[in-house]
């Protein structure tokens, strides 16, 4: 039997993974137990169990048996949930699927997650917020790097980060830097992708690029450094459309941007308001250039979206996406060194749009992502 360990208070990640489950031959073989139970969507195939040791141990010791664990994805509270796991199964195989966040605490991250704009405005929320202990001490555990660890933090980093057998994802680069800070050897890379570019629009040949907008970042969250970036097109051109995806995330951050795009640009289109998946990517078609400027593995939907349909895309050079994207081969850009007038206003050739998508649906098609399916459900 497979153990599935969600820790997803929404539900939507959640639901995915339970439908890939039921729609698979091995589906008897893999159950689901989601870490909050507060989950606003919720499937039936899920038991959901609160986030305390009890709950914890009342639900492990129902299991009979077990060979393997997946983690979707592994955070200190799955760290929580595995060291009692072991305790009766302790030759379980574990797979750390990576959901990004999690390296927001490493080396190549810390002090560097956020630039100006937004560093200030998380230094804000955090003053503003009463100043609990619980709250500076789960932000501390979950994000922000400049606040300084204990030694005792980075130890039960490197402790939780050497227990799995298996790191799974698309990106080789985010294992390279996992290596920096746990034992040589000890993981095995294992790629792995959740949702391939046929999920996300399946009637792949409909999809191009026909519009002449510049999209900025893909949701309203600070580790998207929005500002920055605005006010650097803007700096070329103010005159450039502008697309403006903020429909999640932190929505007082996202009023500050909406005020900042309307302030220096003169054609800005908000999205604010969630909308189903394929007219999602069809909106997209409307890009002809997108920047992305987060510094860890985020927004992949978007990204492999945009290349598909044949968009121009910026992303901050030190990013395992880009660097990963760029090794494959795809014709990408980055921020630092391509953000500029000749860049952003010249599309890729049609040779150089056909060779991206090939790749791409060599990495994200249907059929190599449920190759990877297959060796976590099997």
């Amino acid at each position: 039997m497979n153990l599935h360990v969600t820790n997803d208070t929404y539900g939507l990640y959640t639901l995915e993974i339970a439908e890939r489950i039921k729609n698979s031959e091995y589906y008897k073989n893999n159950i689901i137990v989601n870490l909050s139970e507060t989950a606003t969507l919720k499937d039936e195939s899920v038991e959901y169990i609160s986030i305390t040791e009890l709950s914890f141990k009342n639900y492990i010791n129902k299991l009979q048996q077990l060979n393997k664990v997946v983690f979707h994805p592994y955070n200190f509270t799955g760290y929580d949930f595995l060291k009692i796991l072991l305790t009766k199964f302790p030759a379980i195989k574990i797979y750390w699927v990576c959901w990004s966040y999690e390296f927001y605490n490493l080396p190549h991250v810390v002090n560097k997650l956020y630039e100006p704009f937004s560093l200030k405005y998380i230094r804000s929320k955090i003053s503003l917020s009463g100043r609990s202990k619980q709250f500076l001490v789960n932000t501390i555990i979950n994000v922000r790097g400049w606040l300084g660890f204990k030694m005792n933090y980075w130890q039960k980093l490197r402790h939780a980060s050497s227990l799995p057998d298996y790191f799974c994802t698309p990106f080789p680069t985010d294992f390279y830097y996992l290596n920096q800070i746990i034992p040589k050897n000890h993981l095995t890379f294992e790629p792995f992708a959740y949702l391939s570019l046929n999920k996300i629009m399946p009637d792949l040949n409909s999809f191009g690029s026909n519009g002449n907008k510049i999209m900025i970042g893909h949701s309203s969250s600070p580790d998207g450094n929005h500002y920055e970036v605005i006010k650097e097109i803007s700096s070329i051109n103010n005159n450039y459309p502008i697309l403006l995806p903020l429909s999640y995330g932190d929505m007082e951050y996202g009023n500050l941007i909406k005020k900042a795009a309307n302030s220096y640009f003169k054609n800005v289109e908000i999205l604010e308001n969630k909308i189903d998946r394929s007219e999602y990517y069809r909106k997209l078609c409307e890009v002809g250039w997108a920047v992305i400027n987060v510094k860890v593995q985020q927004g992949v939907g978007n990204i492999i979206g945009l290349i598909w349909i044949g968009a121009k895309i910026f992303l901050d050079k030190k990013s395992s996406v880009y660097i990963d994207l760029f090794n494959w081969g795809i014709k990408i850009f980055n921020i630092q060194d391509h953000l500029n007038k000749d860049e952003l206003e010249s599309k890729l050739s049609k040779v150089e749009i056909e060779n991206n998508k090939r790749i791409i649906l060599d990495n994200f098609g249907e059929q190599k992502v449920s190759a990877y399916w297959k060796k976590i459900l099997t």
